[in-house]
C-alpha cells in the first residue's frame, strides 16, 4: 500500500511541501515534483549549472531513490532546477527542517526493522519547536539510562574521565585495533543504495575528517568534514529507537539522535550511545566482522569490542573544504 503523498497546490502546479508530515512523504513530493517539472535527472543537473549550483545527477537519483531527507544543499538545487524560484525554494528547505528536527514515534517492538533496507518510520508527530524535540529527547535518554535492565545493558563503567577537548580525531573499533580500521565513509555492502554510512576502513586512508564537538558534559557531536559536501553530523537513520539502524552523515540540527554520548568502558576506551535511544553503536555482524566495509549500526548494548571504540587524537587532513 502506497504512503499518501501531499497534495498539489493546483491540478497542474507543484506540490505543497508543507503537506508533507514523514521524511518519506516528502521525498515523494520532490519526486512530484520532478514529474511535474518534466527534466531528466541529466537536465537538472544540466539546469542547475547554469545557475552556480551542484546538482549531480547521481545526487538527485540517490536522494529520489530512498526515503531518508537529503541535504539543505541538495533540495534548494534540485527545487531551483525544477524551475521554482527561491522564495519557493526557501519553503522547501523550511519544511524539510521541520521534519528533520521533529519528534517521531519509531515501529513497536513486534515490528521487524532490517537496517539493510531502511524502511521509513511508521508514524510521526510535529513537534512545537526543535528545542523542546531535543530536550524532551535528552530527558528520555536519561530515563533510558537509569532504568536499563540488566540483561539489556552491560555494568556501569568507571567514573567519568575528563572530558574529550574539540577537535580532529580517528575512531577505532576495539575489536579490529590490530587491524588498522577506523570509522569513515563507504556504501551499503548490498548495494541497494549508494548513499554514505559510516564504515569500517583503513586509518589511513579514512575519510571525510572527523571532528568531535561538545554538546553537552561527555556528549558529543561526531561530524565529518567532507572536502566537497563540507559538514555533517553521524545520524541514527531515521531517529529510530531499537537496534538496527544504520548511520549515515546529514546536517547537523542539534537533534538527539545526531548527539552521543561517551561512556568510557575502560582507559581510552568509549562506548558511544546516541542520546534518543541510551543502546550503543557496533558493527554491522558484531565482534566477528573484521572486513573493510562492515556497517556502523545501533544495537543493545553487549560489552563486546565492537560496541568499543579507541578516540585518537590526530591532525585534520590537508583537503579543502
Amino acid at each position: 500500500m502506497r504512503e499518501r503523498g501531499p497534495r498539489p497546490l493546483t491540478p497542474d502546479g507543484p506540490p505543497d511541501p508543507d503537506e508533507t508530515t514523514t521524511p518519506a512523504e516528502y521525498v515523494g513530493a520532490l519526486r512530484s515534483l520532478r514529474e511535474w517539472s518534466g527534466l531528466t535527472y541529466r537536465q537538472l543537473a544540466a539546469k542547475a549549472a547554469t545557475s552556480g549550483d551542484v546538482l549531480p545527477s547521481s545526487t538527485v537519483a540517490s536522494a529520489l531513490s530512498r526515503n531518508t531527507l537529503p541535504r539543505q544543499q541538495v533540495v534548494m538545487a534540485f527545487v531551483r532546477a525544477c524551475g521554482l524560484d527561491g522564495a519557493a525554494a526557501a519553503r522547501w528547505v523550511a519544511a524539510r527542517d521541520r521534519l528533520a528536527a521533529g519528534p517521531v514515534v519509531s515501529p513497536g517492538d513486534d515490528e521487524e526493522f532490517d537496517p539493510k533496507t531502511k524502511p521509513a518510520v511508521a508514524r510521526t508527530r510535529r513537534s512545537v519547536t526543535a528545542a523542546v524535540a531535543v530536550v524532551l529527547a535528552g530527558v528520555a535518554a536519561v530515563v533510558v539510562w537509569s532504568s536499563s535492565k540488566g540483561g539489556d545493558d552491560p555494568p556501569a563503567g568507571p567514573a567519568a574521565p575528563e572530558p574529550l577537548p574539540d577537535g580532529w580525531y580517528l575512531i577505532r573499533p576495539a575489536h579490529v585495533a590490530d587491524h588498522g580500521l577506523c570509522l569513515g565513509e563507504g556504501r551499503e555492502r548490498n548495494g541497494r543504495t549508494d548513499r554514505p554510512l559510516a564504515v569500517q576502513r583503513p586509518c589511513g586512508a579514512v575519510s571525510p575528517d572527523t571532528y568531535l564537538k561538545s554538546a553537552g558534559p561527555q556528549i558529543v557531536e561526531i561530524q565529518w568534514h567532507h572536502p566537497t559536501h563540507g559538514a555533517g553530523c553521524l545520524t541514527v537513520d531515521d531517529a529510530h529507537t531499537g537496534p538496527g539502524a544504520l548511520l549515515a552523515p546529514e546536517d547537523c540540527t542539534g537533534a538527539a539522535h545526531q548527539r552521543y554520548l561517551l561512556d568510557a568502558s575502560a582507559p581510552g576506551r568509549y562506548r558511544l550511545r546516541p542520546v534518543h535511544s541510551g543502546l550503543c553503536v557496533g558493527i554491522l555482524g558484531g565482534r566477528a566482522e573484521v572486513n573493510v566495509g562492515a556497517e556502523a549500526m545501533q544495537a543493545g548494548c553487549t560489552g563486546d569490542g565492537d560496541q568499543e571504540f579507541l578516540i585518537v587524537a590526530t591532525e585534520r587532513a590537508s583537503r579543502p573544504e
